[in-house]
């Protein structure tokens, strides 16, 4: 008797034991069943690589990314907070470009009036002032458009040299800044040349005077460029289409490659 009453005991605890133990299996799974709800497969996958790589590393590795690549800093994901400040450059450069598109766009209707050439142009210029509605709107918005970018590219250079921004590694950037403020300088020159008027074709001589005397090449480039303005007027077919259509484009090219630098040398500093 006392034996069997011995094996029953020890049947009653090991159900009780086994019992136990699918209870806790059965809790476990009811725990980890709503948190497998709550987070889905990628949150977790996002947390062990979170895990493994640190902040600091992904941030360098955005940065290198944005740096390297000429579309990605157009609109980057972000900037650090100092170059905000006006301060630091007072805008010159954004002021630059803004003048940039308000000449592109007054440009553009204008051309849809305009016409070049020794008889043309200077009554095409008369008719957009008075003839042409909101013609004169158009043209001085282009007018000092022009004179506002010589102005603030000149003050941008100043800028650049007064806080040794062209040290390295900017020297490459300083020649392209160097090479946008001729160019600002030749677009401001022709537009004067397309009005028409005996000044401008005095001016136009003058300048194709001076290019003749370089040795060889003179003539030949002075006939590129200008074409054959008279004494009368310095509007031309060649003046035009440089004006409108080559010195633009390449100077576009030129400045977007100009904000790509800045931030691939490492941005901007403070004076």
């Amino acid at each position: 008797m006392k034996d069997q009453v011995a094996d029953l005991k020890q049947v009653a605890e090991q159900e009780i034991i086994q019992g136990s133990k699918q209870d806790a299996k059965l809790g476990a799974k009811q725990e980890a069943e709503p948190r497998a709800k709550q987070e889905p497969v990628w949150e977790i996958i996002q947390e062990q690589v979170r895990e493994r790589v640190p902040d600091e590393i992904i941030s360098e590795r955005k940065s290198e990314t944005y740096k390297n690549n000429f579309f990605s800093h157009i609109r980057p994901r972000f900037v650090p907070a100092g170059v905000l400040s006006v301060l630091y450059t007072f805008c010159l450069g954004g002021l630059s470009f803004l003048a940039f598109m308000v000449l592109g766009m007054t440009g553009l209707l204008l051309m849809f009036h305009y016409q070049p050439g020794d008889s043309n142009g200077f009554p095409s210029v008369l008719t957009i002032a008075s003839v042409i509605p909101y013609g004169d709107v158009i043209r001085n918005l282009h007018y000092w458009a022009g004179q506002i970018m010589v102005v603030t590219v000149n003050l941008h250079m100043l800028r650049v040299v007064w806080t040794r921004a062209y040290k390295s590694p900017k020297q490459l950037n300083w020649l392209v800044g160097v090479a946008l403020l001729i160019l600002v300088l030749v677009l401001d020159f022709t537009g004067y040349l397309l009005i028409g008027s005996q000044e401008s074709g005095a001016a136009a001589t003058v300048a194709v005077n001076i290019l003749g005397q370089i040795p060889g090449i003179g003539t030949g480039l002075a006939q590129i460029l200008f074409g054959e303005p008279s004494a009368l007027s310095g509007s031309t077919l060649v003046v035009y289409v440089w004006h409108c259509v080559g010195f633009p484009m390449l100077a576009l090219i030129l400045q977007l490659y100009h904000f790509w630098r800045i931030r691939r040398d490492g941005g901007v500093r403070p004076l």
